[in-house]
């Protein structure tokens, strides 16, 4: 892999979806990373791919430039993970480059730092996936040596949290009413959920510099939970 080249980053888990392209180098300056929203009102009309080119025409860069593709491996929106692991295996086959797949709590922190809504050496829990009383939950510390992997990940219901005084929860509008009540008796700091691929970019460096990479084939989205149509077949059908 080039170390002078780019590092290509798609970020749709969420509504607000974006790409991003920036120096895989870790010495590179952070200000060279250019970035592109994507329509995603209607799923329908997926933006990506086209975005990728606006994107890559805007900062002058070619395929050839392009060294690793890097993603929020989820959990998020089932739709936007698809796609973006579909993309990312599409452009990594072609171009022979590899993947690098990052948790969505890690992406999650990483964008709240770079918003300074939180600070760089701040532990943060993240809750996503929220379904009647449960949150698939995930501790992040700050990274370090090339760490950059959730800490204590599960699906939790409110009891199992072990949230403390003073912390800070990056969790998005579909926290359930408890765990926001749990929050505030707690003084716990509930910052919005807004994953950029900016955020997945810086990561994505650090992981790059550890060789923490994967081949294409082998990129697949993480849920939280079994899929319900799976769920109902079983329930159904009495399979194991």
């Amino acid at each position: 892999m080039n170390p002078l080249g780019m590092i290509l980053a798609l970020e749709t888990s969420q509504r607000k979806s974006s790409v991003a392209l920036g120096p895989i180098s870790l010495e590179s300056h952070c200000d060279a990373i250019s970035c592109e929203s994507i329509d995603t009102q209607n799923r329908l009309v997926e933006d990506v791919l086209p975005a990728v080119q606006r994107l890559c025409a805007r900062a002058n860069i070619s395929r050839d430039q392009i060294g690793a593709v890097a993603l929020n491996a989820g959990p998020g929106g089932f739709t936007g993970l698809r796609i973006a692991h579909a993309s990312a295996q599409v452009i990594a086959e072609s171009l022979s480059i590899p993947i690098v797949q990052i948790s969505a709590a890690v992406v999650a922190r990483e964008s709240a730092v770079i918003a300074e809504s939180i600070a760089p050496d701040q532990i943060a829990w993240v809750a996503l996936a929220a379904k009647n009383d449960g949150c698939w939950m995930a501790k992040v510390s700050q990274p370090s040596q090339g760490n950059d992997d959730p800490e204590q990940v599960g699906v939790r219901t409110l009891e199992q949290w072990p949230g403390e005084f003073g912390e800070i929860l990056i969790a998005d509008e579909h926290l359930p009413a408890p765990w926001k009540a749990r929050a505030d008796a707690l003084n716990i700091q509930i910052v919005p959920l807004e994953p950029t691929a900016e955020a997945v970019l810086h990561v994505a460096r650090r992981m790059l510099a550890s060789n923490r990479t994967l081949a294409p084939q082998y990129a697949l989205p993480v849920y939280p939970r079994e899929a319900e149509a799976v769920r109902l077949w079983r329930e159904r059908h009495g399979t194991p």
